[in-house]
């Protein structure tokens, strides 16, 4: 396994947070592919480990999963750099849509591409999902059987829960611990590079300086959010809905709606959504102090969970929770996939426009994802304006 450079890994997280559409996941899927099997920086039990540790922290996991691959790999410095360059482009993206949007929101052409792109954007999904799934799970039968039973309790109650992946977990503590003991000393998973520890204060003062306008209450509010809410980005958005929506009325519902959607569509994790809701209600300043709130809560958490469970990694029982918490990771996505698709997917246009992109790598196997999103809102916007 070669290791790779900070530099390295700010590349890949750049190009990942430009160019990574489909939400946690297809970038959790992507991070596999590249990483674990195409560059080999990252070892496939490692990467285990770390979608358990971003699915049992609060926040968004594949935001999570890339900062615990910069910790494995190059410490707190690591963590921060990938955090950033995770972060970068996506939010540049959606500044510069949020602008745009607040010119043209009634337009016919904008109603189209939201129209056109939904579909593409679920099959992205959905194909991702069945990759995850077919790598993580492989032949195990009691997997497989444990993340449909997450993902059915997903549709039914059309919500994630912190308790299925925690009942998985202890569930895996019997299906999945390995049967012979680790030989290991607990010393063996503590590898993970020393760094000097960067200073959190100092990027909680910048945030949170004197600013005016609403910028200091849009970061307090996704920061307590990105506390306090578990799951993927999907999660945050209904709790957000509740109190930006209904509570403080910074937006209306249809505004509210257009922001999850263009976070849906752009690259990077889904949470992205916030820096369009910062921007909608204090401009430049708001994206940044919204976008500030939402991930800091991933990074601190992760790099605080990453070395207990490098430490005790090896225990059988914690390798049988994790596992429990990774296979029903996969359950638990793939039925937020449907809650997702649902309200996209609304006529016969939408219908065969996502089974035409779930069918089309079986004709044409190396077309990119961006390739099909570009189809879509072409598509969309032909049909509707």
């Amino acid at each position: 396994m070669s290791a790779p450079s900070v530099l390295d890994l700010v590349r890949y997280f750049l190009t990942l947070g430009a160019t990574g559409f489909g939400g946690p996941v297809a970038l959790a899927n992507y991070m596999r592919r590249d990483l674990v099997e195409k560059r080999g920086w990252i070892d496939e039990s490692s990467y285990d480990r770390g979608l358990a540790i971003a699915t049992a922290c609060p926040g968004p996991m594949a935001y999570q999963l890339g900062v615990y691959c910069g910790y494995v790999t190059h410490g707190i410095g690591g963590a921060l750099a990938v955090a950033v360059a995770f972060a970068l482009p996506p939010f540049a993206i959606v500044v510069a849509i949020a602008a745009l949007y607040q010119r043209f929101a009634g337009s016919g052409v904008t109603r189209g591409l939201f129209y056109g792109i939904g579909p593409v954007v679920v099959a992205l999904i959905l194909r991702a999902s069945w990759n995850l799934g077919r790598k993580t799970l492989k032949r195990e039968y009691a997997a497989w059987a444990v993340a449909l039973a997450a993902c059915a309790v997903t549709i039914a109650l059309q919500q994630e829960l912190t308790w299925l992946f925690l009942a998985a977990g202890v569930l895996g503590i019997v299906a999945f611990a390995p049967r012979r003991k680790a030989t290991a000393s607990a010393t063996a998973t503590t590898d993970a590079p020393k760094t000097r520890a960067l200073a959190f204060p100092a990027l909680l003062g910048f945030a949170t300086t004197s600013v005016p306008g609403l910028a200091p209450s849009l970061f307090w509010f996704f920061l307590k959010t990105g506390f306090l809410v578990f799951g993927s980005g999907l999660v945050v958005v209904s709790f957000v809905k509740t109190y930006v929506v209904d509570q403080y009325h910074w937006l209306d519902n249809q505004t509210f709606v257009d922001a999850v959607a263009i976070g849906m569509i752009s690259p990077g994790p889904v949470v992205i959504t916030a820096t369009f809701v910062g921007y909608a209600v204090d401009g430049f300043a708001g994206a940044l102090a919204s976008t500030l709130g939402i991930f800091l809560p991933s990074i601190v958490l992760t790099v605080i969970a990453t070395p207990l469970l490098l430490r005790y990694g090896s225990h059988p029982r914690v390798a049988g929770f994790v596992r429990g918490v990774t296979v029903a990771v996969v359950g638990v996505l793939a039925g937020t996939t449907y809650l997702v698709g649902r309200p996209v997917v609304v006529d016969a246009f939408t219908a065969a426009l996502l089974l035409a992109v779930l069918a089309a790598p079986l004709v044409a196997k190396r077309v990119p994802d961006q390739a099909y999103v570009a189809v879509g809102a072409v598509l969309g916007v032909v049909l509707r304006h």
